[in-house]
Formats: C-alpha cells, sequence, structure tokens
C-alpha cells in the first residue's frame, strides 16, 4: 500500500495538471471568442468603410456628372450657330457647304459632332457634296415631325434629317 502522502501529493499533482489542464482550455476558448469578437467587429469596420467608400464614389460622380450638364449647358447656350427652326438651320448649312465654307457648315450641328462633320467635308469628293446638298435642298421642301416634347424634329425624305433644339432656342442638326 501506498504511503499516504505519497498518495496525497500524486492527488495534489494529479489536481495541479488537471487544474492547468483547465486554464488552458479556458484561455483558447477566451482566446478564440476574443479572436472571433474582433474578426466581426473587423468585418463590421470594413463593411462600414467599404460603404462609405462608395456612398462617396457615388457622391463624387453625382458632382462629376452635375458639372458636365452645366458644362454642355453653358456651350449650348454660348453656341449661335443655328436657326429659329429645323429648316431653317438646314438652308444654312447648305449656304454654307455650297460656298465651300466647311467650317461654318459644320457649326451647324450640335458641338459633339461639329469636328467629326467638317473631317467629313473636307474629306469627301466635291461630286458626293453636291449630291448630298441636292437631296438636302429636297429635304427642305419635305415634311418632318415635331418629337412629342417638341424638341426634336425629323425630316425623312429624301434624307433622314434629325435636329435638336438648344436651351438658347438655336435648332442645330443631329445627324444627316
Amino acid at each position: 500500500m501506498p504511503d499516504p502522502i505519497l498518495r496525497e501529493g500524486i492527488n495534489n499533482e494529479v489536481g495541479r495538471e488537471r487544474s492547468k489542464r483547465r486554464w488552458r482550455v479556458a484561455r483558447r476558448v477566451f482566446l478564440l471568442i476574443a479572436l472571433m469578437v474582433g474578426a466581426i467587429f473587423l468585418v463590421g469596420v470594413w463593411e462600414e468603410s467599404s460603404l462609405r467608400f462608395g456612398q462617396w464614389q457615388v457622391q463624387n460622380f453625382a458632382n462629376d456628372l452635375k458639372k458636365a450638364q452645366d458644362d454642355d449647358y453653358r456651350r449650348a447656350m454660348a453656341d449661335t450657330y443655328g436657326g429659329k427652326t429645323p429648316q431653317e438651320t438646314l438652308r444654312m448649312y447648305i449656304d454654307a457647304v455650297e460656298k465651300g465654307d466647311y467650317e461654318m457648315a459644320s457649326r451647324y450641328f450640335v458641338l459633339s459632332k461639329q469636328e467629326t462633320e467638317l473631317e467629313s467635308l473636307q474629306s469627301s469628293p466635291r461630286k458626293n457634296v453636291e449630291n448630298i446638298v441636292k437631296l438636302l435642298k429636297e429635304s427642305v421642301q419635305s415634311p418632318g415631325g415635331y418629337s412629342f416634347d417638341k424638341r426634336e424634329y425629323v425630316i425623312h425624305d429624301p434624307l433622314l434629317v434629325d435636329f435638336i433644339v438648344y436651351p438658347n432656342g438655336i435648332w442645330k442638326i443631329i445627324e444627316i
């Protein structure tokens, strides 16, 4: 039979090992819980910052869009080349082309198409330009139609000619 003092020492040693094991398990559980709470917190912070960043991007985009609209409006208001009616604008365009003033003719187009139209006129053979002018003279006499809001006008025959009215009341050619 083992000595009672020895048995008590063994029991104390086993008790201490169990106690240490419990503390290690408790520390690991606590650390795991702390890591999970920290991760949840970080995910929340990340999502909140991502949301705020997204809102900031949307706001910047909206501001840029508003600025571009304001710039376009100012340029449109300053652009006075064109007539008070679609037909008047088309006649002005035809006159400029017949005179060979392609730069002036291109100004009767909407701002975004002026450069393209100038290049097209300059690079087209004179015979093609004369044929187009002939057809456009017929188009001036053809009935067209206004859009529902009266901001666009289209002539369909013999050539399709599309117009838009600028905020200053001047009609511009969108497309021929």
